[in-house]
């Protein structure tokens, strides 16, 4: 039914969007200082910190780790 595949795409949905906003945010900084004379390396490790490293480990543990869990139960 279409409810169901609603709200199977709820997630997925949220994911995408919040990715996408991301990395606009991230390429706008990474942008940003490059105009401001930074290199490109030092940018690049300004723009990729321990918070954002936490946030992606987050974000496929909960996706990855969340199906074998699924298949462990099952």
């Amino acid at each position: 039914r279409w409810a169901d595949a609603l709200s199977a795409s709820v997630r997925p949905v949220i994911t995408y969007w919040f990715m996408g906003l991301y990395c606009a945010a991230k390429t706008a900084a990474f942008i940003g200082a490059l105009t401001a004379d930074v290199s490109w390396g030092e940018a690049i490790l300004h723009a990729w910190t321990e918070a954002d490293q936490a946030l992606w480990a987050g974000v496929l543990n909960f996706w990855f780790l969340g199906r074998v869990f699924d298949r462990v139960r099952s």
